[in-house]
């Protein structure tokens, strides 16, 4: 089976999952009780995850600091959880960064906080997924990349 058709199997199962605990908890809680929910729903579909991952930011060769990944699954899929109004580009531009440092190819932002659950598929562009193949990469830089919608981001 091929990376893509399995990243897009895990995703399928991590939406369900998504929609099953939106489903049952509803908005108004914090990030923490929406994850620990998932946590239950993802063993109760056997895939393999990792909670609060975290990812080392790296510049010229040296660590600065690290970030915290809600879920890394199937060592594949990037997932960031959110609780708010509505789905922001910055946040979008965070997915894409967390993609580049976990060499991943394929991101879910969720946001539980609407009365209707809320995500997007994230996929970087070719020049993001070659800027990611570089050993070093200047920070500070605006990523590019586009929504499962098809909509670019500037």
């Amino acid at each position: 089976m091929t990376l893509m058709k399995e990243s897009n199997e895990t995703l399928y199962k991590v939406i369900g999952s998504c929609m099953e605990v939106h489903r049952a908890l509803g908005p108004g809680y914090p990030v923490a009780y929406y994850r620990k929910a998932l946590e239950v729903e993802f063993e109760s579909k056997e895939l393999k995850f990792e909670s609060q991952k975290p990812a080392q930011v790296i510049y010229k060769e040296v660590l600065i600091g690290t970030l915290e990944i809600d879920f890394w699954v199937n060592e594949s899929v990037v997932i960031v959880l959110r609780v708010g109004d509505d789905l922001k580009d910055h946040e979008v531009q965070q997915v894409l960064r967390f993609l580049t440092l976990m060499k991943s190819s394929i991101g879910l932002l969720v946001n539980f906080g609407g009365i209707k659950i809320q995500y997007k598929r994230v996929i970087p562009s070719r020049q993001g997924r070659e800027i990611r193949k570089e050993v070093y990469r200047p920070l500070g830089y605006r990523e590019m990349g586009r929504t499962r919608e098809g909509n670019p981001l500037r």
